[in-house]
């Protein structure tokens, strides 16, 4: 059996290629906001929950689930067990993946005038239904995968999916603008499509490789007893928890598309302005927001296979370090992003936007960074321990919170699209600090205080050091635009330098990486 890969080096490996994705993904949304404005993004926004939320139900538990009983199997030497947790798995989500994916398109126009009530949004929603069918595919894929603690074929699948994806999604919407704002947002949802049928192959691609390698390995699979029907039971039974906590996120977003605009309409925003402002916050705003966090969600997806092993193994220390390993390495990253986006809010929305007033949302949902990554780290723990119906639980209290904050606040003339910022970051505020409750109930574990209070610090010193930067050159009468980028470059050599002063970040945690 091929050697298992460190948890950092596996974190590290889907961090880079997240990293690789995330880029893209931040470069596709500046043209094709220029290409449809505000009001187009809204219904592409308006689409994309609904296949997301379809899509979680389907899949987000799976890959999860698979890893943990395949870590599981090998950690014991069955490993005849991840062949059939395999194929059960495959079976599964292939006639669940196809019958979703017929349900959304027959029930697009329901969706679109009933719910949404946005006639046009019907388009972009026919769209991006096959991409149903294709991700519930491919998580089966790299949750075998990732199981076996082999993260690169995860990795690479995400990379050519999200390249494939981002090339037809401006192509295509390019192509189909001359039509309409409505075709021109289908066009960019149909490109998840032809990025799910690049990753697909990817990660055939890679099946057949390791196939035809354990094929010429003559040592015996072993199995433990069990069916493949009790196993996809295990499977399934591990899945629907996460699935459930997991939906709550895209189906919260699914009900902000047809309460944030109506609740600013309530305080006499025009339809148009509504629309606008939706656009800014979950289009544009929202989007930066999730830059940091795929170096987190790397993380975490690299933590429960690693849980699932130490838990085994019975070894609570190694148990404990990974976990503080995973919150120092998502705190040391989001900290200073955090910073960054708030202080210089408008600079970058101008900057990446044309449209400086994203930086009104984006100055409060910036704090959403470190709030997501405490609980996206907390909730990997806490499935990795085979408790993930704990993370489940908590995600339906932040969604519940969000839904009646954001019903609340948005309608509130003082904050207005402010008011849907401010819900997010305090509903995952409350849920992070109830998992990371019980991960410490469960494990025992002692987290790392003072490491986080001088990051913290450091941070801090980061984003004055920003804030002077970008003010003097600005002072200067440098462009802004470059005022920004010399204004980032600076915090970032500021922080690099301050965290190796304070050993929060030094050689020793680069050769534990490349070890």
């Amino acid at each position: 059996m091929e050697k298992k890969r460190s948890f950092l080096w596996g974190a590290m490996i889907l961090a880079i290629a997240g990293a690789i994705c995330k880029v893209l993904g931040a470069i596709y949304r500046i043209p094709l906001a220029r290409l449809v404005g505000d009001e187009g993004m809204a219904l592409y926004q308006m689409a994309y929950p609904i296949y997301t939320t379809i899509l979680t139900l389907a899949t987000a538990g799976v890959p999860i689930a698979i890893s943990v009983l395949v870590s599981r199997g090998e950690t014991q030497g069955y490993t005849g067990d991840s062949r059939k947790i395999f194929r059960m798995s495959l079976l599964i989500l292939l006639t669940f993946g196809f019958i979703l994916t017929v349900l959304v398109m027959l029930f697009a126009p329901f969706i679109a005038n009933n719910i949404l009530r946005e006639p046009r949004a019907y388009y972009p929603i026919m769209g991006v239904a096959p991409a149903i069918f294709l991700s519930s595919l491919m998580s089966v894929f790299r949750g075998y995968f990732q199981g076996l603690q082999s993260m690169v074929p995860t990795a690479v699948s995400q990379v050519a999916e999200q390249s494939v994806r981002v090339t037809a999604v401006l192509i295509l919407a390019f192509m189909l603008f001359p039509y309409g704002l409505e075709y021109s947002a289908a066009g960019a949802t149909s490109g998840a499509v032809v990025g799910g049928i690049a990753g697909s192959l990817v990660l055939f691609i890679y099946y057949y490789l390791s196939r035809r390698k354990v094929r010429s390995n003559s040592a015996e699979l072993k199995y433990s007893g069990a069916s493949s029907w009790e196993l996809g039971r295990e499977m399934v039974r591990l899945a629907i928890p996460v699935s459930f906590g997991a939906v709550v996120i895209p189906l919260v977003q699914m009900i902000d598309a047809v309460i944030v605009p109506q609740r600013l309409e309530f305080i006499n925003y025009t339809h148009a302005q509504a629309m606008g402002l939706f656009g800014q916050l979950s289009g544009m705003a929202s989007v930066l927001i999730t830059l940091p966090n795929i170096f987190v969600i790397s993380i975490a997806t690299s933590l429960v296979p690693a849980i699932a092993e130490a838990l085994t193994c019975r070894d609570l220390t190694l148990l404990n370090g990974r976990i503080n390993y995973a919150f120092r390495a998502a705190m040391i990253i989001t900290l200073p992003c955090t910073a960054g986006l708030f202080v210089l809010a408008f600079p970058i929305s101008d900057l990446l936007f044309k449209l400086p007033q994203v930086g009104v949302p984006l100055e409060i949902m910036a704090f959403a960074c470190i709030v997501l990554a405490a609980f996206q780290i907390s909730s990997a723990g806490l499935q990795g321990l085979g408790r993930p119906e704990i993370a489940m639980r908590n995600l339906m209290v932040v969604g519940i919170l969000k839904v009646i904050m954001n019903y609340s606040l948005t309608a509130v003339p003082v904050l207005n699209i402010r008011g849907a910022a401010l819900a997010t970051v305090a509903a995952f505020a409350i849920g992070s600090a109830l998992n990371i409750f019980y991960l410490k109930k469960l494990t025992g574990v002692v987290y790392e205080k003072a490491r986080l209070i001088r990051i913290t610090l450091v941070t801090i010193v980061m984003g004055i050091v920003v804030k002077v930067s970008y003010q003097g050159l600005i002072g200067t009468d440098i462009n802004s635009h470059i005022a920004t980028l010399i204004a980032i470059v600076v915090g970032i050599g500021a922080y690099g330098i301050l965290l190796l002063a304070i050993k929060e970040f030094d050689l020793g945690m680069i050769r534990r990486i490349v070890k």
